[in-house]
Protein backbone atom coordinates (compact mmCIF):
# COMPACT_ATOMS: atom_id res chain seq x y z
CA UNK A 1 0.00 0.00 0.00
CA UNK A 2 2.82 2.27 0.88
CA UNK A 3 4.40 1.43 -2.15
CA UNK A 4 1.27 2.54 -4.15
CA UNK A 5 1.12 5.90 -2.76
CA UNK A 6 4.29 6.59 -3.55
CA UNK A 7 3.57 5.78 -7.07
CA UNK A 8 0.50 8.25 -6.58
CA UNK A 9 2.69 10.49 -5.16
CA UNK A 10 4.66 11.11 -8.01
CA UNK A 11 2.32 10.86 -10.62
CA UNK A 12 0.65 13.79 -9.13
CA UNK A 13 4.00 16.03 -8.42
CA UNK A 14 4.30 15.08 -12.42
CA UNK A 15 0.85 16.02 -13.14
CA UNK A 16 1.77 19.10 -11.63
CA UNK A 17 4.92 19.87 -12.68
CA UNK A 18 3.34 19.50 -16.59
CA UNK A 19 -0.05 21.64 -15.80
CA UNK A 20 2.68 24.55 -14.50
CA UNK A 21 5.11 24.18 -17.34
CA UNK A 22 1.91 24.32 -19.45
CA UNK A 23 0.36 27.54 -17.89
CA UNK A 24 4.25 29.21 -17.96
CA UNK A 25 3.96 28.24 -21.84
CA UNK A 26 0.45 29.73 -22.21
CA UNK A 27 1.80 32.68 -20.29
CA UNK A 28 4.50 33.05 -22.77
CA UNK A 29 2.66 32.84 -25.87
CA UNK A 30 -0.49 35.02 -23.98
CA UNK A 31 2.05 37.69 -23.67
CA UNK A 32 3.65 37.27 -26.72
CA UNK A 33 -0.14 37.62 -28.28
CA UNK A 34 -0.28 41.04 -26.17
CA UNK A 35 2.83 42.23 -27.47
CA UNK A 36 1.99 41.60 -31.34
CA UNK A 37 -1.66 43.53 -30.66
CA UNK A 38 -0.20 46.37 -29.15
CA UNK A 39 2.59 46.60 -32.22
CA UNK A 40 -0.34 46.47 -34.22
CA UNK A 41 -2.67 48.72 -32.66
CA UNK A 42 0.38 51.50 -33.23
CA UNK A 43 0.77 50.51 -36.66
CA UNK A 44 -2.97 50.91 -37.65
CA UNK A 45 -3.04 54.00 -35.60
CA UNK A 46 0.06 55.38 -37.83
CA UNK A 47 -1.62 54.12 -40.74
CA UNK A 48 -4.63 55.74 -39.55
CA UNK A 49 -2.93 59.27 -39.10
CA UNK A 50 -1.37 59.15 -42.49
CA UNK A 51 -4.37 58.30 -43.94
CA UNK A 52 -5.81 61.60 -42.43
CA UNK A 53 -2.80 63.62 -43.01
CA UNK A 54 -2.95 62.60 -47.04
CA UNK A 55 -6.89 63.45 -46.55
CA UNK A 56 -6.02 66.51 -45.62
CA UNK A 57 -3.07 67.59 -47.92
CA UNK A 58 -5.98 66.73 -50.74
CA UNK A 59 -8.24 68.79 -49.35
CA UNK A 60 -5.93 71.48 -48.87
CA UNK A 61 -4.58 71.54 -52.41
CA UNK A 62 -1.27 72.48 -51.53
CA UNK A 63 0.58 73.21 -55.50
CA UNK A 64 -2.70 76.03 -55.68
CA UNK A 65 -1.98 77.68 -52.77
CA UNK A 66 1.88 77.63 -53.54
CA UNK A 67 1.37 78.88 -56.60
CA UNK A 68 -1.43 81.55 -55.26
CA UNK A 69 1.35 82.34 -52.71
CA UNK A 70 4.01 83.19 -55.04
CA UNK A 71 1.31 85.25 -57.49
CA UNK A 72 0.43 87.21 -54.27
CA UNK A 73 4.06 88.09 -53.64
CA UNK A 74 4.40 89.61 -57.28
CA UNK A 75 1.46 91.59 -56.58
CA UNK A 76 1.69 95.20 -55.52
CA UNK A 77 -0.83 95.24 -52.88
CA UNK A 78 1.71 92.28 -51.43
CA UNK A 79 4.40 95.06 -51.43
CA UNK A 80 2.43 97.84 -49.79
CA UNK A 81 1.69 95.93 -46.56
CA UNK A 82 5.23 95.83 -45.48
CA UNK A 83 6.09 99.48 -47.00
CA UNK A 84 2.99 101.55 -45.83
CA UNK A 85 3.77 104.12 -43.07
CA UNK A 86 0.69 102.91 -41.25
CA UNK A 87 -0.63 99.89 -42.63
CA UNK A 88 -4.34 99.90 -41.46
CA UNK A 89 -4.88 96.16 -39.38
CA UNK A 90 -8.15 94.50 -39.31
CA UNK A 91 -8.59 92.67 -35.36
CA UNK A 92 -11.24 90.00 -35.54
CA UNK A 93 -12.79 89.25 -32.61
CA UNK A 94 -15.09 86.17 -32.12
CA UNK A 95 -17.04 86.22 -29.03
CA UNK A 96 -20.56 84.31 -27.42
CA UNK A 97 -20.95 84.36 -23.64
CA UNK A 98 -17.68 86.25 -22.87
CA UNK A 99 -19.31 89.87 -22.95
CA UNK A 100 -17.77 90.40 -19.44
CA UNK A 101 -14.18 89.60 -19.87
CA UNK A 102 -14.12 91.10 -23.44
CA UNK A 103 -15.67 94.35 -21.87
CA UNK A 104 -12.95 93.99 -19.11
CA UNK A 105 -9.82 92.98 -20.82
CA UNK A 106 -9.92 92.03 -24.63
CA UNK A 107 -11.09 95.42 -25.50
CA UNK A 108 -9.21 97.91 -23.05
CA UNK A 109 -5.82 96.16 -24.06
CA UNK A 110 -6.84 96.77 -27.54
CA UNK A 111 -7.75 100.37 -27.07
CA UNK A 112 -4.64 100.95 -25.56
CA UNK A 113 -2.35 99.36 -27.87
CA UNK A 114 0.71 102.25 -29.28
CA UNK A 115 -0.30 101.17 -32.74
CA UNK A 116 -3.40 103.04 -33.01
CA UNK A 117 -4.51 102.92 -36.99
CA UNK A 118 -6.83 99.29 -36.88
CA UNK A 119 -10.63 98.74 -37.25
CA UNK A 120 -11.76 95.99 -35.04
CA UNK A 121 -14.53 93.54 -35.90
CA UNK A 122 -15.96 91.86 -32.98
CA UNK A 123 -18.66 88.87 -34.13
CA UNK A 124 -21.23 87.09 -32.18
CA UNK A 125 -21.78 83.58 -32.81
CA UNK A 126 -25.27 84.00 -32.05
CA UNK A 127 -24.35 86.54 -28.51
CA UNK A 128 -26.39 87.72 -26.30
CA UNK A 129 -27.59 91.23 -26.31
CA UNK A 130 -24.89 92.16 -23.49
CA UNK A 131 -22.08 91.65 -26.08
CA UNK A 132 -23.19 94.41 -28.29
CA UNK A 133 -23.13 96.73 -25.22
CA UNK A 134 -20.27 95.60 -24.46
CA UNK A 135 -18.45 96.86 -27.85
CA UNK A 136 -20.33 99.95 -28.04
CA UNK A 137 -19.89 101.61 -24.70
CA UNK A 138 -16.71 102.32 -25.42
CA UNK A 139 -18.05 104.90 -27.99
CA UNK A 140 -14.94 104.31 -30.24
CA UNK A 141 -15.74 104.42 -33.82
CA UNK A 142 -12.75 101.89 -34.58
CA UNK A 143 -15.05 99.12 -32.92
CA UNK A 144 -17.44 97.24 -34.43
CA UNK A 145 -20.31 94.60 -33.92
CA UNK A 146 -22.02 92.41 -35.98
CA UNK A 147 -24.26 89.33 -34.84
CA UNK A 148 -24.89 85.91 -36.52
CA UNK A 149 -28.31 84.80 -36.81
CA UNK A 150 -27.55 81.28 -35.28
CA UNK A 151 -24.30 79.64 -33.93
CA UNK A 152 -21.98 77.45 -35.57
CA UNK A 153 -23.23 75.74 -36.78
CA UNK A 154 -21.22 72.61 -34.70
CA UNK A 155 -20.96 69.23 -34.23
CA UNK A 156 -22.51 67.40 -31.73
CA UNK A 157 -19.57 66.20 -29.52
CA UNK A 158 -18.27 69.53 -27.50
CA UNK A 159 -14.58 67.99 -28.07
CA UNK A 160 -15.02 68.25 -32.28
CA UNK A 161 -16.94 71.62 -31.46
CA UNK A 162 -13.79 73.16 -29.78
CA UNK A 163 -11.71 72.15 -32.87
CA UNK A 164 -13.93 74.78 -35.11
CA UNK A 165 -14.94 77.07 -32.02
CA UNK A 166 -15.43 80.65 -33.78
CA UNK A 167 -14.78 79.53 -37.34
CA UNK A 168 -17.79 81.54 -38.72
CA UNK A 169 -17.12 84.39 -36.81
CA UNK A 170 -13.67 84.37 -37.61
CA UNK A 171 -14.84 83.93 -41.77
CA UNK A 172 -17.46 86.41 -41.65
CA UNK A 173 -14.83 89.32 -39.85
CA UNK A 174 -12.47 88.51 -42.39
CA UNK A 175 -15.48 89.12 -45.15
CA UNK A 176 -15.46 92.55 -44.19
CA UNK A 177 -11.97 93.66 -43.23
CA UNK A 178 -10.34 96.16 -45.06
CA UNK A 179 -6.77 95.94 -43.68
CA UNK A 180 -3.82 94.78 -45.09
CA UNK A 181 -3.12 92.70 -41.99
CA UNK A 182 -4.95 90.83 -40.15
CA UNK A 183 -5.14 90.06 -36.66
CA UNK A 184 -7.48 86.90 -35.11
CA UNK A 185 -7.79 88.41 -31.52
CA UNK A 186 -9.79 86.35 -28.40
CA UNK A 187 -12.55 88.28 -26.27
CA UNK A 188 -10.45 86.71 -23.06
CA UNK A 189 -7.03 87.51 -23.64
CA UNK A 190 -5.54 90.51 -23.11
CA UNK A 191 -2.66 92.28 -25.84
CA UNK A 192 0.39 93.57 -24.63
CA UNK A 193 0.68 97.82 -25.25
CA UNK A 194 2.92 97.48 -28.13
CA UNK A 195 1.84 94.08 -29.97
CA UNK A 196 0.75 95.49 -32.79
CA UNK A 197 3.54 98.04 -33.44
CA UNK A 198 5.95 95.25 -32.59
CA UNK A 199 4.68 92.96 -35.43
CA UNK A 200 4.28 95.49 -37.63
CA UNK A 201 8.01 96.29 -37.24
CA UNK A 202 9.42 92.29 -37.22
CA UNK A 203 7.06 92.34 -40.16
CA UNK A 204 8.98 95.11 -41.73
CA UNK A 205 12.08 94.26 -41.25
CA UNK A 206 12.00 90.43 -41.87
CA UNK A 207 9.84 90.83 -44.69
CA UNK A 208 7.65 88.25 -42.46
CA UNK A 209 4.06 87.12 -44.05
CA UNK A 210 3.23 85.87 -40.32
CA UNK A 211 5.32 87.66 -37.50
CA UNK A 212 3.92 86.31 -34.13
CA UNK A 213 5.51 86.86 -30.98
CA UNK A 214 5.38 84.76 -27.48
CA UNK A 215 2.45 84.29 -25.36
CA UNK A 216 2.45 84.47 -21.71
CA UNK A 217 0.15 81.66 -19.89
CA UNK A 218 -1.47 82.33 -16.93
CA UNK A 219 -2.45 80.10 -14.22
CA UNK A 220 -4.96 80.89 -11.30
CA UNK A 221 -2.75 80.42 -8.89
CA UNK A 222 -0.50 83.18 -10.12
CA UNK A 223 2.30 81.32 -11.91
CA UNK A 224 2.58 81.31 -15.75
CA UNK A 225 4.73 80.43 -18.31
CA UNK A 226 5.85 81.16 -21.63
CA UNK A 227 4.82 79.53 -25.28
CA UNK A 228 6.30 80.10 -28.46
CA UNK A 229 8.82 78.27 -30.37
CA UNK A 230 10.63 78.85 -34.41
CA UNK A 231 9.18 77.47 -36.59
CA UNK A 232 5.42 77.20 -35.09
CA UNK A 233 4.51 73.96 -33.36
CA UNK A 234 1.62 72.37 -32.18
CA UNK A 235 0.47 74.14 -28.73
CA UNK A 236 3.07 76.77 -29.02
CA UNK A 237 1.57 79.06 -31.52
CA UNK A 238 -1.72 81.11 -31.96
CA UNK A 239 -3.49 83.36 -34.39
CA UNK A 240 -4.24 85.74 -31.31
CA UNK A 241 -0.22 86.37 -31.12
CA UNK A 242 0.39 86.64 -34.65
CA UNK A 243 -0.36 89.41 -38.05
CA UNK A 244 -1.11 87.95 -40.87
CA UNK A 245 -0.60 89.29 -44.37
CA UNK A 246 -4.19 90.22 -45.34
CA UNK A 247 -3.84 88.56 -49.34
CA UNK A 248 -2.49 85.08 -47.86
CA UNK A 249 -4.98 82.32 -49.06
CA UNK A 250 -5.23 80.23 -45.89
CA UNK A 251 -6.29 83.07 -43.71
CA UNK A 252 -9.87 81.08 -43.78
CA UNK A 253 -10.59 78.53 -40.87
CA UNK A 254 -12.00 75.53 -42.41
CA UNK A 255 -15.09 74.42 -40.89
CA UNK A 256 -14.20 70.62 -41.39
CA UNK A 257 -10.70 70.62 -39.33
CA UNK A 258 -13.06 68.98 -36.68
CA UNK A 259 -13.45 65.82 -39.28
CA UNK A 260 -9.34 65.71 -38.85
CA UNK A 261 -9.01 66.26 -35.20
CA UNK A 262 -6.88 69.51 -35.74
CA UNK A 263 -7.44 72.56 -33.90
CA UNK A 264 -8.72 75.26 -36.34
CA UNK A 265 -6.10 77.65 -35.50
CA UNK A 266 -3.16 75.00 -35.97
CA UNK A 267 -4.63 74.19 -39.03
CA UNK A 268 -4.16 77.59 -40.91
CA UNK A 269 -0.46 77.72 -39.65
CA UNK A 270 0.66 73.51 -40.82
CA UNK A 271 -0.92 74.66 -44.07
CA UNK A 272 0.91 77.96 -44.32
CA UNK A 273 4.28 76.26 -43.20
CA UNK A 274 3.71 73.20 -45.68
CA UNK A 275 3.55 75.87 -48.98
CA UNK A 276 6.57 78.53 -47.16
CA UNK A 277 4.65 81.47 -46.21
CA UNK A 278 7.23 83.42 -44.17
CA UNK A 279 7.25 83.19 -40.37
CA UNK A 280 8.94 84.96 -37.67
CA UNK A 281 9.02 85.29 -33.94
CA UNK A 282 9.73 88.27 -31.68
CA UNK A 283 11.50 86.57 -28.55
CA UNK A 284 9.30 88.54 -26.40
CA UNK A 285 5.71 87.94 -25.32
CA UNK A 286 2.60 90.03 -26.61
CA UNK A 287 0.21 88.59 -25.32
CA UNK A 288 -1.64 87.63 -21.97
CA UNK A 289 -3.51 84.30 -22.30
CA UNK A 290 -5.84 82.52 -19.86
CA UNK A 291 -7.15 79.63 -20.79
CA UNK A 292 -10.63 78.99 -19.92
CA UNK A 293 -10.46 75.26 -19.35
CA UNK A 294 -7.83 76.39 -16.60
CA UNK A 295 -10.49 79.55 -15.28
CA UNK A 296 -13.71 78.25 -15.66
CA UNK A 297 -15.46 75.56 -14.08
CA UNK A 298 -15.95 74.08 -18.54
CA UNK A 299 -14.86 70.94 -18.51
CA UNK A 300 -11.98 70.39 -21.07
CA UNK A 301 -12.64 70.42 -24.59
CA UNK A 302 -9.33 69.80 -25.97
CA UNK A 303 -9.13 65.68 -27.89
CA UNK A 304 -6.23 63.12 -26.26
CA UNK A 305 -3.83 65.16 -28.21
CA UNK A 306 -3.88 68.65 -27.51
Amino acid sequence: MQTALAELTQRTAAEHSRTIEALAESGAELAATRTELAALRQRTANEHRRTIDALRVVRDDGSAAWEALWKLRESDDYALAFEEDEPLVSVIIPTYSDWELMRERALPSLLAQSYERYECIVVGDAAPPDAEKAVTSFRDDRLRFINLPYRGPYPPDPRDAWLISGTTPCNTGLALAQGRWILYASDDDSLRPTCIESLLELARTRRAEVPYGQIYLHEPDGSGRLLGVFPPKFAQWGTQAALLHAGLPFLWEDPSDWLFGVPNDWSMADKMLRIGVRFAMLEEPVLDYYPSRLWTDRPDPRPEFA
